[in-house]
């Protein structure tokens, strides 16, 4: 733990030094604070690596699952150290804004005027949760429990493995992709004439599914539209596919392939009914509905809720579409949230086959997705998913709804916060209600937007493996 939690922290405080160039350029005096957070974020981090050099090669499932709730809570500390150091925020707003930020919620508390250097940092922090949650995914959470279904996503007959060297080498392969991606979409939004500024944020959120910053320019132009298009989609695939492509090239035996298709005949879908209905309606016209509508169905697909507030005039119907995306979201291996197309996907079949098994009570039971079998056992654990996120969201939401919040607006933060597309409280109330709440209500969103990216059935794991590590002291 002390290990991998160690190297968590010196990423985190390396990372704190890339605002300091524009600080110094603007004169905005908040320098001192990100290399004072880097120095004490570094200090920690190498006295922990030290500690943990004897660390054991395999990870158990104890140890991932403390590394699993440790790494966000790490992560999320260090994001609010230049908030609150540099006065801009309260700690409780702070300890918000970078809940927010590291899980990719997209929800702010900036005021307006804020100083370049924090607005990278908040898109920075954007970056590398979307990068951790990629991370975890592949290394960590497979090792916590399998039934998060990224078996039927890998080639067959590879598993992930507990070897802390096996993990690192996936690590480096994805962060690869990550990387190499963010850097070509940066160069495609300067050359399409945003400031090198504007395309480094635009690239970092986007990549990541933040959905935070927008530049004045963004969705004014029909060839960035289009851009912010291309790069939410590739956000919300599966990494792990990606990363296949660029080890073996693509291959018949990559079931990756399969989900990739599954969320682009949805988008397809979603954005030609919201285009159509657009343009009847008489909101836009033609080719306005259509761009406006394909960019809406990736923005809320991918969960990164891209321009929301242009929203504020259109229909419940094609709102409710939107709705129906952000809960589905993408690719199981990707940064973005919501539900998940495999998990859907399986228990769409796992349906169908229920009801087939009615009418024919002698047929065996076999569910099947992406061309893979899956176990009974695993369709269980999803529907128990499936039942706990419903839950989760109503529950949040009628606990919202005390904070005197109208209950379609609470609805639609509890939405927001759980499947971390924060601009997406704009489709059933006000995204204002966020930064008007009390204190206390916007730090259990924070936890809300936790749970969300710890994927509720993790957060209970976690919590029964500690009260049983406790149990068993006494």
């Amino acid at each position: 733990m002390l290990y991998l939690l160690g190297w968590t922290a010196i990423v985190a405080g390396a990372s704190l030094f890339l605002p300091v160039p524009i600080s110094v350029a603007d004169g905005d005096g908040f320098c001192w604070a990100f290399v004072l957070s880097a120095a004490v974020l570094l200090s920690l981090g190498g006295w922990a690596v030290r500690k943990g050099r004897g660390h054991p090669e395999r990870v158990l499932v104890r140890e991932g699952a403390c590394f699993l709730v440790g790494t966000w809570i790490l992560l999320t500390a260090t994001a609010t150290l230049p908030y609150f150091l540099t006065g801009t925020l309260s700690f409780a707003d702070a300890w918000a804004e970078s809940v927010s930020g590291v899980t990719t919620t997209g929800l702010t508390l900036l005021p307006a005027g804020t100083p370049r250097s924090l607005i990278f940092w908040r898109s920075l922090t954007q970056w590398l949760g979307g990068a951790c949650i990629i991370l975890l995914l592949l290394t960590v959470v497979p090792q916590v429990s399998e039934w998060f279904g990224m078996s039927l996503v890998m080639p067959r007959g590879q598993r992930a493995s507990q070897l802390l060297s096996s993990m690192r080498r996936t690590s480096r392969r994805v962060m690869g992709v990550y990387a190499g991606a963010t850097a070509a979409a940066m160069m495609v939004f300067a050359a399409l004439g945003l400031s090198v500024f504007d395309a480094l944020n635009l690239s970092l959120v986007t990549l990541a599914t933040g959905g935070c910053f927008v530049p004045e320019t963004g969705t004014g132009s029909p060839l960035i539209s289009l851009a912010m298009m291309a790069v939410m989609l590739f956000s919300a695939g599966n990494f792990f596919f990606y990363s296949e492509i660029t080890r073996r090239g693509l291959t018949a035996d990559n079931p990756g392939a399969g989900e990739m298709r599954a969320m682009l005949r949805l988008v397809l879908v979603a954005g030609l009914l919201v285009s159509l209905h657009l343009w009847i309606s008489g909101t836009y016209g033609i080719s306005d509905s259509l761009r406006k509508g394909f960019f809406a169905a990736a923005a809320f697909m991918s969960t990164t809720g891209m321009d929301p507030a242009q929203l504020a005039g259109w229909s419940d119907f094609d709102r409710f579409i939107l709705v129906l995306l952000i809960f589905i979201g993408g690719c199981i291996a990707s940064s973005a949230g919501g539900l998940k197309i495999l998990r859907l996907s399986v228990l769409a079949n796992a349906s169908i086959e229920e009801l087939r098994r009615t009418l024919h009570s002698r047929m065996v039971l076999r569910v099947s997705t992406l061309g893979r079998v899956v176990p009974l056992s695993m369709v269980g654990q999803l529907l128990s998913f499936f039942a706990l996120y419903t839950a989760v969201f109503f529950g949040a939401a009628m606990l919202l709804s005390l904070a005197g919040i109208a209950p379609l607006s609470a609805m639609g933060l509890s939405a927001a916060c759980l499947t971390s597309a924060g601009p997406a409280a704009l489709l059933a109330g006000d995204v204002g209600v966020y930064a008007t709440m009390g204190e206390g209500w916007r730090l259990f969103c924070c936890a809300l937007m936790l749970l969300g990216r710890l994927e509720v059935f993790s957060f209970l794991f976690v919590i029964q493996t500690l009260v049983s590590r406790w149990e068993g002291r006494w």
